[in-house]
């Protein structure tokens, strides 16, 4: 169709393509969740959508605002940006499909209707080559049948809203007829994931010509509100005979990517190998990822892993799990039930004991610490190491659409720019500095899992996050005034005084985490007094309070506290739990903390 709006171009070069790409990715962006659901071949894990979104949402974040004119140049770093940001089978698919346009367009510095035809005739040839067993009935059949089509008009078009609308109408209809190919898709009564996706690509482009402006917020397609809630339902199974979607970014000089398909064509299927002599992605649904690397890795750098456990996935989808998986670091204080019961990641920080080196509730247990911690000479806490983080970050966010990590106060640990860093390839984290440990992460981590698992969205677990954050209150007592002294929070006469006066300090953590005292009582006692009332102070006149103790080795102190605020609050605690090391060598063992949220 053609509006007074449309725009008529007659030529394409770098900067136009560009646009044409963006415009692409806004409006399958949009309408992802809908090729999400009807996701279910080769595997029934629901995906797709996502998996095309992100790699093209690494191709507009890559390419930024370049105004490469030629359109040789601006398809060699689209089509690098796509291999780089490839994900799951369609992903891959379409990477080696601008590859081979990027090849198609070689020493062109513009493009008419007729050689754009002739470009994707090439495209669409080598992204069949790419795949050891193609299917018709998908991706590769929409590319096919749409790239035949313009090859056999190619010299007919009169401009390129003409060469686009026209084929768009024929790429639809082959997307309509995979229902009938695949016996996944009939059985569904879908049609295949991926080839509405790259329709969707197409009629992003033709909106641009047609309203002379990309749509930054395209609205879902109102041919998706037909429900498709149980369409895994209909393909449901209990096993599959290779489980885990496995990508690698194998990076190099002169790559042999025949080669690589020929090494490893055994070891699973839908396998692809896509890119160029330098970049080349790898695809393959495996049962054992790690063989697979050592394999192709004998063929260049792998410099990009991704496995996502393909079961895991449709089972999730089966049971209409939530969405957002949380992830945080061993210093969160949650008991091992709750961590199970909401599903919540952990990545343990390192210990170093007298020369031993721990992983934090992995190779020592908190009670452990607490029975070899008065007796060392020297003991300290690190973060995670970047190996852990980044394996922490690729499960849980392969596991889930989105993933809400908290953190460990920045200003008390490395552990939060870790994160950053880490989780920076991936375009479906949030992580949030808890400015707070122990019990003090530990509720906000509670909360956000509570709200992921009644099915709230990313952003808003995000929200119930960041206000937790910065509500929550934690007040610590501390018993043995030693490892304040070793830790540098007293000086050594300032601790001697305290000692011979019995002077029991409270710690609280506040603004950006930096721990201060509040309060200096004498004796035990009047310690545990001092902090009911800081409690007290802090939680009056405020309704829902949810609160924690942790305590490092001193369980009837918790108990206590337990009692005077069931007492006083009417509330059990959320739970009562021994302290992580982490705290315990900068507090000592007899060390106690309160920590409470309240809704404003």
């Amino acid at each position: 169709m053609t509006t007074a709006n449309t725009v008529k171009i007659d030529y394409v070069d770098g900067v136009r393509f560009r646009r044409g790409v963006v415009a692409a990715a806004s409006k399958l962006i949009a309408n992802s969740p809908h090729l999400d659901a009807i996701n279910v071949f080769p595997v029934p894990d629901g995906d797709t959508g996502a998996n095309m979104a992100g790699t093209m949402r690494n191709i507009v974040s890559s390419t930024g605002k370049s105004v490469e004119r030629s359109i040789e140049k601006m398809t060699a770093m689209i089509a690098e940006s796509a291999l780089d940001g490839a994900k799951g089978n369609s992903g891959a698919i379409l990477a080696q499909f601008l590859c081979g346009f990027a090849e198609g367009v070689k020493d062109m510095p513009k493009l008419s209707p007729a050689d754009f035809a002739q470009a994707a005739s090439l495209a669409a040839k080598r992204s069949c080559e790419a795949i050891s067993d193609p299917k018709d009935g998908t991706i590769l059949s929409v590319i096919r049948d749409w790239a035949a089509h313009l090859h056999a008009n190619g010299d007919n078009y009169r401009d390129f809203h003409h060469l686009l609308s026209d084929s768009l109408e024929y790429a639809r209809n082959s997307a309509k007829c995979t229902t009938e190919k695949l016996a996944e898709l009939k059985a569904a009564g879908v049609v295949d994931a991926g080839a509405q996706g790259f329709v969707y690509l197409l009629e992003g482009i033709v909106d641009l010509l047609e309203n002379g402006k990309i749509e930054r917020s395209f609205l879902p397609d109102a041919r998706n509100s037909k429900s498709f809630a149980n369409v895994q339902d209909k393909v449901a199974v209990e096993s599959l005979d290779f489980r885990f979607c496995t990508e690698f970014l194998l990076k190099g000089q002169d790559v042999d990517r025949v080669a690589v398909r020929d090494a490893i064509s055994e070891m699973g299927d839908s396998l692809i190998v896509a890119g160029t002599p330098t970049s080349v992605k790898i695809h393959i649904h495996t049962n054992d990822p790690d063989a697979v690397e050592k394999i192709v890795s004998n063929y260049g750098e792998v410099v990009k892993r991704k496995v996502d456990d393909m079961l895991v996935q449709h089972k999730r989808l089966l049971a209409d799990e939530r969405t957002v998986g949380i992830l945080t670091d061993s210093t969160c204080d949650l008991p091992d039930e709750v961590l199970e019961e909401y599903d919540i990641r952990v990545v343990p920080m390192r210990l170093s004991i007298d020369e031993n080196d721990y992983i934090d509730r992995v190779t020592l247990s908190s009670s452990e610490f607490y029975k070899i911690l008065p007796s060392a000479k020297r003991a300290l806490s690190s973060q995670p190491t970047p190996g852990d983080m980044k394996r922490a970050y690729a499960k849980v966010s392969s596991d889930y659409e989105d993933v809400v990590s908290l953190h460990v106060a920045k200003v008390l640990s490395g552990t939060f720019q870790n994160a950053l860093t880490v989780s920076s390839p991936f375009d479906n984290v949030s992580a949030i500095d808890s400015k707070m440990l122990t019990i003090g992460l530990g509720l906000p981590v509670l909360e956000a899992a509570r709200a992921a698992k009644k099915g709230a969205t990313a952003a808003e677990v995000r929200r119930v996050a960041d206000r937790a954050v910065e509500n929550v209150k934690i007040f610590v007592t501390i018993d043995c005034l030693d490892y304040a002294v070793r830790g540098g929070r007293l000086s050594k006469g300032q601790g001697m005084i305290a000692k011979a006066l019995n002077i029991k300090p409270i710690l609280q953590f506040a603004g950006e985490g930096h721990p201060k005292v509040v309060a200096k009582s004498f004796g035990v006692k009047r310690q545990e007094d001092a902090l009911i009332k800081l409690v007290k102070d802090n939680a009056y006149g405020r309704a829902n309070l949810r609160y924690a103790i942790s305590h490092a080795d001193a369980p009837e102190t918790a108990e206590k506290f337990s009692r005077v605020l069931k007492a006083e609050f009417g509330a059990e605690p959320e739970f009562i739990v021994e302290a992580s090391p982490v705290l315990g060598l900068h507090s000592g063992p007899g060390a106690c903390a309160v920590a409470f949220i309240t809704d404003e």
